[in-house]
């Protein structure tokens, strides 16, 4: 059989181009091409990006998202639509001649996006199988099957689930669906899913993913071609928040170090990739494979010759100085780990594994070594509360480290999704239901609140960005930084005309201030209103490039109890 397999668009406020490569579908396509199938794949996620109206469940976050804002803190500057227009996707469709289709559908707020290419393709021939899988159908399988435009959903891992339903579906036997777990379907009229149960314990068996079915030049890190590896699946804890046990199972499944190696030389021959992120569950959940793993690619590769990164994360609890100089010598630059909070209690309750050895000192291994380390905090969790949250920026601050701040986002069939639901906070529709989106309020906080900490995590990364650069010292506090940017700033006004000073005074009800174009406004201006107001103020440009500063929403709670409890705690660099 003839198979399409489809990445769909998506619509958002950003999209994070070097995560967006198919690499699910690409182990579908290798594992149907093992059995006889003729298989393509459409990326519709191309580097085309169209500026769309907000959706009017969205329409919220225009308080909280100045489009047209130009400091060097704004959080977006639009929402678009990604890739492929749905002209350009259906005429790809309508030339295919494939006998059926496969859409994923990966992320919840996305999946209206999958339907659409569904409706599509029924609209054009509703003799076509559309056949859905991804981490949202595993989350809500029956939600899927809801829709008319869906005739199977795939549960799980489908390089064993696919070829067999093809088979029956070739043979005209449905009826024998059945017989294995994981999917989909109907019945006389009736919806029927057929449980997770089972999950692929020799990964080494799989077929590479077919990336010679993808357009490998648009899949690049600082313009060299990249690629995502996969080493192991599954994840033995039971984060709160997370659905990996439902997509890959709580067991965890590992490559041998050998094949993976092979893997990657056979990409460097055939394709001349030399950059690979590593998008493991919990890439180092079994320490002693991982050293033997960054061992073989330094014997195989050398120092230095690759560059390697772990996207998706990793957890400190399974980290010890040794791996770290390994994994630095193998080709890693920066770490990025999940810290979740700083509050004990709080990890506890979301379920996060202790740590081994404890976060500071692989932040002083990880510096010894030389890499950099991203650490990721969660914001507007229920059960959190706005104090927890500042202080975990604050702590975050006084560590060596790049702030990734993370607003939480529910996903059906997850702990916290169940929480959400009981206690009456998720919002209705499922296109809420991401970070951008700010989704969540409680009694707690309210999405203002989560939307000035995610600003407030931009300027500590910019103050640490700029100790690295050596223009501001390492180590000050933000007392002592107040006093060096009125410094600077009173360098800067004796050839600048007006001051910080009197945008401050015009500022203080609430009014913008306005400049001709050839006045330019510094970041020193912007931090030195926010640390004395206590609010975060935008760069406008009208159209005769005359420039405005304006005052924007921001919680005066979440302010003030930062540069209270701030205000003598040190600033480290990144």
């Amino acid at each position: 059989m003839k198979i399409l397999l489809i990445q769909p668009p998506i619509r958002d406020f950003y999209q994070t181009s070097i995560r967006t490569q198919p690499m699910g579908l690409s182990y579908l396509a290798a594992s149907l091409q093992t059995q006889g199938h003729e298989v393509e794949i459409i990326d519709c996620q191309t580097e085309k990006k169209k500026s769309i109206a907000i959706p009017s469940e969205l329409t919220y976050l225009r308080d909280f998202y100045p489009f047209n804002d130009r400091s060097p803190f704004k959080l977006y500057s639009g929402y678009y639509h990604f890739g492929m227009g749905w002209d350009e996707i259906r005429k790809k469709i309508e030339d295919s001649k494939v006998d059926v289709f496969g859409i994923s559908s990966s992320f919840t707020p996305y999946h209206g996006e999958a339907l659409e290419i569904a409706r599509i393709i029924k609209q054009w021939d509703r003799r076509k199988v559309v056949v859905m899988g991804g981490a949202h159908v595993s989350c809500d399988p029956e939600g899927v099957m809801k829709k008319p435009f869906v005739d199977y959903v795939i549960l799980g891992e489908g390089e064993i689930r696919f070829p067999f339903l093809l088979e029956q579906i070739e043979r005209g036997k449905i009826g024998k669906v059945e017989e294995i777990d994981g999917i989909g379907y109907r019945a006389n009229g009736e919806i029927r899913i057929h449980p997770l149960e089972t999950f692929i314990q020799n990964l080494d068996s799989l077929s590479y993913p077919a990336r010679e079915l993808l357009d490998l030049d648009r899949y690049r890190i600082r313009k060299k071609r990249s690629t995502m590896i996969i080493t192991s699946r599954g994840c033995p804890h039971s984060c709160a928040y997370c659905s990996t046990h439902l997509i890959m199972g709580a067991s965890f499944r590992a490559r041998t170090p050998e094949a993976i190696v092979n893997e990657m030389v056979g990409c460097q021959r055939r394709y001349g990739i030399q950059t690979f992120d590593i998008e493991d569950d919990n890439f180092t959940f079994d320490q002693e494979r991982v050293k033997r793993l960054m061992s073989l690619i330094i014997e195989t590769f050398g120092e230095g010759n690759l560059e390697l990164s772990a996207m998706n994360g990793i957890s400190s609890a399974s980290l010890d100085g040794e791996l770290l100089r390994l994994m630095k010598k193998a080709g890693f630059k920066t770490i990025n780990l999940s810290f979740v909070s700083a509050d004990p209690l709080t990890k506890r309750r979301m379920g996060r594994p202790k740590e081994a050895t404890c976060f500071d000192e692989i932040l002083r291994e990880a510096e010894r070594v030389g890499l950099q380390v991203i650490a990721y905090a969660i914001s507007g969790m229920p059960g959190q509360r706005v104090e927890e949250m500042v202080d975990t920026l604050i702590s975050l601050m006084g560590r060596k480290v790049l702030i990734g701040p993370s607003v939480y986002y529910p996903t059906p069939g997850t702990p916290l999704f169940r929480k959400c639901k009981k206690e009456g906070v998720l919002p209705l529709y499922p296109s809420q239901w991401r970070s951008s989106a700010l989704p969540i309020e409680t009694k707690d906080f309210n999405r203002l609140d989560i939307v000035t900490l995610f600003r407030l995590a931009r300027v500590i990364n910019f103050i640490k960005g700029k100790m690295n650069e050596r223009e501001l010292e390492e180590g000050m506090t933000l007392e002592e930084l107040f006093q060096v940017l009125k410094e600077k700033k009173e360098v800067e006004m004796e050839t600048r005309g007006k001051g910080v000073d009197e945008v401050m005074d015009e500022n203080e009800a609430g009014h913008h201030t306005r400049y001709d174009k050839e006045m330019a406004f510094t970041w020193i201006d912007l931090l030195l209103l926010l640390i004395d107001k206590r609010f975060f103020f935008s760069l406008r440009k009208d159209p005769e490039g005359r420039v405005s500063i304006l005052k924007e929403k921001s919680s005066k709670r979440v302010l003030d109890y930062f540069f209270e409890k701030a205000w003598e705690k040190t600033i480290q660099k990144s």
